[in-house]
């Protein structure tokens, strides 16, 4: 964790109250993928059907992260957290008494461009109220929310839907989103005056040395005008984010659809299938700190760390078509590695890549831009998955998954020329 001592103990509630902010978010919309397999049968809904609602939910969030991105680096970040915390818990209230498909994709459209508020102002907070050399520390550890609320929702939500039904699984969302929202403002706003009083109790110091002021203005050294986008700069994230369109793919495809496929495959209820999904952040926590010790002790380069992750999924995901029907077990362990390098690689490119901008001030529209091709192939990936099992079956998903991985491998490898060389300008 974080060594704040040079800043008292207001640092590491910073951070706590954005980690705390963002696992909430990712409650907010795991909760539908935890109990998507109990809809579909409860409701008789088709896969694809289904799918539409997580896929509106990613579409939205990624063209609400280009928007939120721009405006992250110039509005007050503590409004915008606080707003797309509040709107996602009402719409999960709402969630609660939907009767159609179509209506829970309107909604959950809402959601989503209400979530994509939060995660470029939290990057923007860490470039700009962190030292330097607690920046990427902050980062790995707030990757860990993911994990962390896939473990929660999964079994939590199988409880509730075993004992009161998967309606009430939004009204419990709706409730803890409520408090998050009141917790985030009333301690950020108490962080901004203890950094105010710090910086007026201190003489003046660089500016990466101390938490940065209330009002999140760009550190001195920050050339805002200095930036444009040049060919190779387009170039460059554009292969990125091909990289990014398939990790959302792999990630949050698998991750929405491994409760139907095992229900599918081993002929288990839905129950048991969503509670053994909560194998799968146990793993992913091992590929977060797997993936930052890679980068730090050996290549300390963003995209040759990408690539690797991307070339080990692969060989899981061929484990996976090797041993598939097997067992249960097996299938989990190897979905559960293959998103676990996901995870690696989403900390990589969305996390680790747009603190390398911190110079021109635009970490939260480079971490916008990037995110949201994220979600395009989390988009595609949720509605395209469950199409696929219902008209080929889930043999050939499997396969299919294996092939975009690949597909990652190409994009690191275009990309990494030009990192390389943007890392050296």
């Amino acid at each position: 964790m974080f060594r704040f001592k040079r800043h008292g103990q207001y640092g590491l509630i910073l951070f706590l109250l954005c980690w705390i902010s963002y696992f909430s978010t990712y409650i907010g919309r795991q909760n539908y993928s935890a109990v998507m397999a109990e809809i579909i049968q409860a409701e008789g809904y088709l896969n694809r059907t289904c799918g539409l609602v997580g896929t509106g939910f990613f579409i939205c969030y990624g063209l609400g992260q280009v928007f939120s991105g721009f405006l992250g680096d110039r509005w007050n970040p503590k409004w915008m957290i606080f707003i797309g915390i509040a709107i996602s818990a009402i719409v999960n209230g709402v969630m609660a008494f939907l009767q159609s498909p179509e209506a829970m994709v309107a909604v959950w459209c809402l959601n989503g461009a209400a979530q994509s508020m939060t995660w470029s102002p939290i990057l923007r907070i860490f470039s700009e109220y962190l030292p330097e050399d607690q920046q990427k520390s902050a980062c790995v550890n707030i990757a860990t929310t993911y994990p962390a609320a896939v473990f929660l929702t999964y079994p939590l939500c199988s409880l509730i839907v075993y004992q009161l039904g998967w309606r009430s699984v939004f009204t419990f969302t709706a409730a803890f989103m409520g408090i998050v929202a009141a917790v985030w403002i009333i301690g950020f706003s108490w962080v901004e005056r203890a950094a105010v009083g710090s910086r007026a109790a201190t003489s003046p110091s660089p500016a990466r040395s101390a938490i940065g002021p209330s009002s999140l203005k760009p550190h001195p050294e920050h050339d805002t005008s200095g930036f444009s986008f040049t060919p190779a700069i387009v170039l460059m994230l554009a292969l990125i984010g091909g990289s990014l369109m398939v990790q959302g793919a792999l990630r949050d495809g698998i991750t929405n659809w491994v409760p139907s496929y095992l229900s599918n495959t081993y002929r288990v209820g839905t129950f048991i299938a969503i509670f053994a999904t909560t194998f799968l952040p146990f793993i992913n926590l091992f590929g977060v700190y797997a993936a930052n010790f890679v980068y730090r002790k050996w290549k300390k380069n963003e995209l040759e760390t990408s690539l690797i992750l991307f070339l080990a999924a692969f060989v899981f995901l061929v484990c996976l078509v090797l041993t598939e029907g097997v067992h249960l077990f097996l299938s989990l362990l190897f979905f559960s590695l293959t998103t676990s390098c996901m995870m690696g690689v989403n900390m990589m490119l969305v996390s680790f890549v747009p603190t390398n901008f911190i110079r021109w001030g635009r970490v939260s529209t480079i971490s916008g831009l990037l995110n949201s091709t994220v979600y395009i192939g989390s988009s595609i990936a949720t509605y395209g998955l469950g199409a696929v099992a219902d008209l080929y079956g889930w043999p050939v998903l499997i396969r299919f998954l294996s092939v975009a991985c690949l597909a990652g491998v190409v994009f690191c490898l275009l990309a990494s020329p030009g990192w390389k060389r943007f890392l050296k300008s």
